[in-house]
């Protein structure tokens, strides 16, 4: 029996590309909602760059605020906000705002982004050598967003504790901030391997992975580690893709739930 006075709200940066939409957003959004059955579901992006572009393809996406206000208003009395990021950044923060307006009309709880604690990150390193074999003489590289201060000092951190780890070598690129591709590539050409495996570490493959991370232009990180010298493969598989990723962020909509119980 659906109970319609419970909601759940799957929230994320989105992306234009809808071939990454079905392939890694809606699996998510599929795996959420099978968790919380009986329960109503509803999807929100946060950029409204992506709202906006997708609407003109006849995509409608409402944002946090307009989703909550809308459930709301259909009598929905509790609710669990699941962010579909990967970090805490400014998105999960707006996100915040947005639940934080909403408390008093509804019992409501926020649950955590995929990498919100530096105890998640040996569990990505895990899911990511295991998706992703390599041979001794290939470095794996993974592929984040980056921006903005905060966000940046997280990447930071994960990409020195992902080097530190044993095993098949692991490192951390950023499209926007640290480490940059330039740090990447300068770090690996002080390794013995001339062989790369890029695999993202956003949600989606969407414009980021296609073209920043694999792309052919001469600012891709795949076009600056050919001219070093590597010889270079890609997977364009967005988190979203990956069974134990998408397990991750069900087990984080569960625990946000325990506290509307």
């Amino acid at each position: 029996m659906v109970r319609k006075n419970n909601a759940l709200l799957a929230a994320g940066f989105g992306t234009t590309h809808l071939d990454a939409l079905e392939k890694s957003i809606v699996p998510v959004e599929q795996d959420l909602a099978a968790a919380f059955p009986g329960w109503g579901f509803a999807r929100a992006f946060t950029s409204p760059t992506v709202r906006r572009r997708l609407g003109e393809r006849g995509v409608a996406v409402e944002s946090a605020d307009a989703a909550l206000a809308r459930l709301a208003e259909e009598g929905v009395e509790r609710c669990v906000v699941q962010p579909t990021l990967v970090i805490p950044g400014e998105e999960y923060d707006r996100l915040r705002e947005a639940v934080e307006h909403m408390e008093g009309r509804m019992r409501i709880a926020l649950g955590e982004p995929l990498l919100r604690r530096e105890a998640d990150w040996p569990e990505l390193a895990r899911v990511l050598r295991r998706e992703y074999p390599i041979a001794e003489d290939t470095a794996l590289v993974a592929v984040g967003h980056g921006a903005g201060r905060r966000s940046n000092g997280l990447y930071q951190a994960m990409a020195e504790e992902l080097a530190r780890q044993e095993g098949p070598v692991l490192r951390l690129a950023t499209v926007e901030g640290t480490p940059s591709f330039a740090d990447v590539v300068s770090e690996l050409e002080k390794l013995p391997m001339r062989r790369a495996l890029l695999v993202p570490l956003m949600l989606a493959a969407g414009d980021h992975v296609k073209n920043d991370m694999a792309g052919p232009g001469p600012e891709s990180l795949r076009s600056l580690l050919e001219a070093a010298g590597f010889a270079v493969d890609c997977a364009l598989r967005g988190l979203g893709e990956l069974p134990q990723i998408r397990a991750m962020y069900v087990r984080r909509a569960l625990t946000a739930g325990e506290g509307l119980a």
